[in-house]
């Protein structure tokens, strides 16, 4: 009853409004219920109306004014038929959505602050979503009605049964290759293929947004944009394939969102098998490109609900609840006006008590998940590119706190709703942001300090040539297990030999010469000794030249020479690293870490320590000691003067230090020699507030030490 009547309705009972001639009417089911979906194609702007609604906008028109409908409605379905409030309100999100027209002269002032504040409201979305920019460039609604009779054919059962074989295929190929799978990933990010990672991906989301529209199309759908999306300022493309909502059929919806990720993956199954079939390579090397991209970002973005992408659409769409992250956060507004500030009378918006544990088991962990990624997004550019870090952290502190705290603001001092309830809501307000004070400020939270190293056998050696020569002979081949003192490589030195020989005979004719003097000329004796003296250090510095020509193990362990067989015949200098030999029985990782986070790794050295290896996430090997080993500090680059302070103080902070901790038994893990890896050292629990402070210091100290 208390929106059966309103003080408004004079205003708008005698007018004559009617939906543009553009607007089209779709009828939908969700969950069983009838809706009608009102559709501007010209902005691909919808709203969704219930049948009571509708039959109240359906009887406007020119010779039938805003009163006559209602009441006309009002007498067919009294049960359901919206009141005068609900009818105003209607009227005024129809209106602002520009899907009604009417018969009265035109504001001029309203019509252009209204396209002024729509206007502001691009452009402050087109701010806040930096780092998600959308800029059309093309109509593709022609071309893709060119190539619909081959899309139809591709999207049919037959393409549906070819489609599993491939991803079948491609998924076994994959699994039986898991370890080379593994060992690729962690050179994925190398610079050397970043450049072929960025054009993989390019060409992958055009196909991916392909997918969709080839869809949208079939179903009977079109699309009129396409262009480009800066994505963390990235360049991908995009396709407004809006017109899928219209789709009166749930099936239809649910294939068009999944028709990216259904194009994606068929490529990826083709790249898994191009990529375990082919040596090494650019071509094995573009195809591991397409097949993570295609698998493993499509499943872990395209299919995270909680991010507004093709999961975000699927999962609304199988509820059947459209607008599902709006409506979330509407219904945890509805909680918080209810239980904190008092207001007993207004209308949730969930309509059924599944609604309720569906909009909050999605809204709150929706809302968290967009500031942990959005704050760690925030970090990763702030840490790599330090002004455009601060433009991005200036534009979402205005979205997440200026904006929100200012709307807060406006609500509590000016909105009607608290005119009883105030002063409640004032105070309820001040009590949560008090409590979020005090949990930032003293609630302890678990701390650790990460590093990434390299793994490390702790007894290595590597293996170079002690002289000169040109491989002639493996003794040892690469992979076998030696043992100390065994010959490994054997190297051959013509000049050595005719050098030796030389020297062997000329010391030969020195003694010879010696034992004359013996008998004929004894005041040369003297004279004749040195020569031989100097002529057998010769000899011996030449035996000693020929004896290194054969390359020993210094220790017992595994013999690792890549490429060292490619190499028998070429000459090789003296100290030439023909490969090592190293000590499967007991590992380190080595952790070099600047003098700035030295402090932290100190505190953290007492305390348990663990170690992931990279591309074997899912183990982590325990520590059994830990060393640190301080190392001299990097060279201060030139133009300081002298041992001034200001000089020492640089020293002081290019100074770094090494920590070495002895792993325990790997159990599961496979340990090698030079992988990557990462220490965690668990420190001390400190409050939020501590590490915020912490996090804002070693992202401004290259500034403050300018």
């Amino acid at each position: 009853m208390a929106t059966t009547f309103s003080e408004s309705w004079h205003r708008v009972s005698a007018l004559r409004v009617s939906l543009r001639p553009q607007v089209r009417v779709h009828r939908q089911y969700f969950r069983g219920e009838r809706w009608f979906i009102l559709h501007d194609p010209f902005n691909s702007q919808f709203f969704r109306l219930r049948p009571a609604a509708y039959a109240f906008v359906s009887r406007l028109g020119p010779d039938c004014t805003v009163g006559q409908a209602w009441r006309a409605t009002l007498e067919e379905d009294p049960e359901e038929a919206p009141g005068q409030q609900d009818a105003v309100g209607l009227l005024a999100q129809l209106y602002a959505s520009n899907l009604i027209q009417s018969d009265a002269p035109a504001d001029t002032v309203a019509l252009f602050n209204r396209l002024r504040k729509r206007k502001r409201r691009e452009v402050t979305s087109k701010l806040l979503g930096a780092m998600f920019a959308r800029f059309p460039l093309w109509d593709p609604d022609a071309f893709l009605d060119r190539i619909k009779p081959v899309a139809d054919r591709v999207f049919s059962r037959a393409g549906l049964a070819v489609w599993a074989v491939v991803v079948l295929w491609g998924a076994m190929s994959a699994i039986g290759s898991a370890d080379d799978f593994w060992a690729q990933s962690r050179r994925v990010l190398e610079p050397a293929n970043l450049p072929w990672l960025l054009a993989i991906a390019v060409v992958l989301k055009l196909v991916h947004e392909l997918g969709h529209m080839c869809l949208t199309k079939k179903f009977g759908g079109g699309v009129h944009s396409a262009g480009v999306l800066l994505m963390l300022f990235t360049p991908l493309p995009f396709a407004d394939t809006t017109a899928a909502w219209g789709f009166r059929r749930r099936r239809e919806r649910l294939l068009v969102g999944a028709g990216g990720m259904i194009v994606e993956l068929f490529v990826a199954a083709i790249a898994a098998v191009i990529w375990s079939a082919a040596g090494e390579g650019l071509v094995r090397d573009l195809a591991f490109n397409a097949m993570l991209i295609g698998s493993v970002s499509t499943l872990l973005f395209n299919l995270n609900p909680l991010l507004r992408f093709d999961g975000y659409y699927l999962l609304a769409d199988w509820l059947e609840m459209p607008n599902l992250y709006q409506r979330s956060l509407q219904q945890l507004r509805w909680l918080a006006e209810r239980h904190m500030f008092g207001l007993r009378k207004e209308h949730q918006p969930a309509q059924s008590r599944r609604e309720a544990v569906v909009f909050v088991g999605y809204g709150i962990p929706g809302a968290i998940y967009r500031f942990v990624l959005f704050g760690s997004i925030l970090i990763f550019v702030w840490d790599r590119f330090l002004l455009l870090g601060v433009i991005m952290g200036l534009l979402c502190f205005s979205a997440w706190v200026v904006v929100p705290a200012g709307r807060l603001a406006i609500y509590l001092s000016d909105s009607p709703k608290l005119h009883r309830r105030r002063g409640r809501a004032v105070l309820a307000t001040l009590g949560a942001a008090a409590v979020v004070v005090l949990v930032v400020r003293f609630l302890p939270l678990p701390e650790a300090v990460r590093a990434p190293g390299v793994v490390e056998a702790e007894e290595y050696t590597l293996v170079a040539a002690s002289a000169p020569g040109r491989i002639v002979e493996i003794l040892a081949e690469p992979g076998a297990r030696v043992v100390a003192g065994q010959p490994l490589v054997r190297l051959e030195d013509p000049m050595l030999g005719f050098e030796l020989r030389q020297v062997s005979a000329q010391l030969e004719e020195a003694r010879a010469r010696e034992r004359q003097t013996l008998l004929l000329d004894r005041s040369g004796r003297r004279v004749i000794e040195g020569y031989r003296e100097v002529l057998e250090r010769r000899e011996e510095e030449l035996q000693r030249r020929q004896r290194d020509l054969v390359v020993v193990a210094r220790h017992g362990g595994d013999w690792v020479a890549p490429g060292l067989n490619e190499n028998r015949g070429r000459w090789v200098p003296r100290g030439a690293i023909l490969g090592e030999v190293i000590n499967p029985a007991e590992f380190r990782i080595s952790v070099r870490v600047p003098a700035t986070r030295a402090p932290r790794i100190f505190a953290g050295l007492d305390r348990p320590a663990g170690v992931r290896i990279d591309g074997q996430p899912q183990e982590l090997l325990s520590v059994k000691r830990t060393l640190l080993v301080a190392a001299a500090p990097e060279e201060v680059s030139p133009g300081g003067s002298g041992d001034s302070e200001s000089a020492r103080e640089e020293r002081a902070r290019a100074a770094t230090f090494e920590v070495r901790a002895t792993l325990a038994q790997p159990g599961r893990v496979k340990l090698l020699h030079g992988q990557r890896g990462e220490i965690r050292f668990a420190l001390k629990p400190q409050p939020l507030w501590r590490k915020a402070a912490r996090l804002w210091n070693e992202l401004f100290q290259p500034v403050q030490s300018l």
